[in-house]
C-alpha cells in the first residue's frame, strides 16, 4: 500500500532529525522551503509538520517558524528522589485511620459514588523532626476492618503484603510532584512550616494488575528534604 505523501515527507523529516542533521534548538525548514523540495501543497507540509510535533520532535513558535524540540526523544530518562537525610534516623507516626466517602477522592479512585475508601494519614520525621506527611487512599478491597491497631499501618505496604500478599512496590504507577504555598493549617502544623513556606506536593496512583487503582497518595513534603536526581542516557 503507497503511503500519503505527507508521512512519506514526515519520516524523510524525521530521519534526517534522528541522524542529528540539526541540533536541539535550531530552526527547521520552513513550509514554503518543504513545498518546493517535495512539490506539494501547504497542506500536505503542514500535516507532516504538525505530526512530528505532536510526537514532540518539533515546535512551533507562531510568526518565528519552526524549530527542533529540546527533548531527548527516545532516550530512557529516570527520576528518583535522593534522601538527604540519615536512614536509620527515620519514624513514621500514624495520625489516623478512616473511612471516607469524598466525592473527588472516589473519582481518583475509580470508585462508585456509593463506595467508600480507607485514608491513612501519616508523618515522618528525622531526628524528630517531621518532613513528610502522607494522605494514602486505599481501595477498600485492601484494608482489613475493623483496624484495631492503627500502628500496624506505619508501613501500608508490608500491612497489605501481610494481609492480601500484594506487592505494592512493584505495582505500575504514574507520579506527579508540584511546588505549593500551602494555608491548610494541618500541613502547616505537621510539618513545623510557617507562613508561605513552600512544600512539594506529590500525587500518586497505583495500579494492580487488572487495572483498577490500588491506591491515591497526595504527600506533602518539605522543602528543605526534597532533591531529585536525574538520569538520561545518552542516545546514540
Amino acid at each position: 500500500m503507497t503511503l500519503p505523501k505527507y508521512e512519506l515527507i514526515k519520516q524523510d523529516l524525521l530521519k534526517e532529525i534522528q541522524d542529528h542533521k540539526f541540533s536541539p534548538g535550531d530552526k527547521f525548514y520552513s513550509e514554503s522551503e518543504l513545498k518546493s523540495r517535495y512539490s506539494v501543497s501547504s497542506i500536505t507540509v503542514v500535516k507532516a509538520l504538525n505530526e512530528l510535533a505532536a510526537a514532540g520532535y518539533l515546535y512551533r513558535v507562531q510568526g518565528k517558524g519552526t524549530f527542533v524540540s529540546k527533548a531527548k526523544m527516545g532516550a530512557t530518562v529516570k527520576f528518583s528522589d535522593i534522601e538527604n537525610h540519615a536512614l536509620d534516623t527515620e519514624s513514621v507516626t500514624v495520625l489516623s485511620i478512616e473511612e471516607k466517602n469524598d466525592p473527588d477522592i472516589l473519582k481518583e479512585l475509580g470508585l462508585a459514588a456509593d463506595q467508600s475508601y480507607v485514608q491513612i494519614v501519616r508523618v515522618r520525621k528525622t531526628l524528630n523532626q517531621p518532613f513528610l506527611i502522607h494522605f494514602t487512599h486505599l481501595s477498600p478491597d485492601l484494608v482489613k476492618m475493623p483496624i484495631k491497631n492503627k500502628d500496624a499501618y506505619s508501613s501500608i505496604y508490608e500491612r497489605v503484603r501481610k494481609d492480601f500478599g500484594i506487592d505494592m512496590y512493584t505495582l505500575a504507577s504514574t507520579e506527579t510532584n508540584e511546588i505549593i504555598f500551602p494555608e491548610d493549617p494541618e500541613i502547616l502544623n505537621s510539618l513545623v512550616l510557617s507562613f508561605r513556606e513552600p512544600v512539594v506536593v506529590q500525587k500518586k496512583h497505583s495500579y494492580l494488575s487488572d487495572g483498577t487503582i490500588a491506591e491515591y497518595v497526595v504527600s506533602y513534603k518539605h522543602w528543605k528534604y526534597f532533591k531529585t536526581k536525574i538520569e538520561v542516557e545518552a542516545l546514540i
